[in-house]
């Protein structure tokens, strides 16, 4: 339940950030701009990927957690080590893979399924999502030195 509770953390404050960029940027000024669909969800996905990197990519690459994981008291560890997996498979594999399932999903809807199905992987034993299986990933609680 703390995954769950850490990703819904890290959709919020991404959701939030990525409209701030919006807005500060004027990405989408006029009412005609939210008539394109399709150019409106690029633009978020452009917005969204700055705003994932200034929310996360530095707690990834020093602590192997998102804001949300660091909220909830977890990190991301390799698998088969149980050490902080690397900057590459957190931030590539883990992260903008999943990104850009959920863009191509917009444009062909039923990848929607495949983020549904990664989401539902959560309520495994082993809470090890289909991202996670691909980057040779888990979750784990972080111990912090006392």
């Amino acid at each position: 339940m703390q995954r769950l509770v850490a990703t819904g953390l890290d959709w919020i404050l991404i959701t939030v950030v990525t409209l701030l960029a919006i807005l500060v940027t004027g990405v989408l000024e006029h009412a005609e701009d939210y008539a394109n669909i399709g150019q409106s969800a690029v633009n978020a996905v452009l917005c969204g990927i700055p705003a994932y990197l200034i929310l996360n990519g530095w707690l990834l690459w020093t602590r192997g957690q998102t804001a949300g994981k660091a909220a909830m008291s977890l990190m991301i560890v390799d698998h088969q080590t149980g050490n902080c997996a690397s900057f590459w498979k957190l931030l590539f594999v883990r992260a903008l893979i999943p990104v850009a399932v959920i863009a191509v999903g917009w444009i062909f809807s039923l990848l929607w399924l495949l983020v549904i199905v990664d989401f539902c992987f959560i309520f495994r034993k082993d809470q090890r999502c289909l991202h996670d299986w691909v980057a040779g990933t888990r979750v784990v609680k972080r111990v912090t030195d006392q």
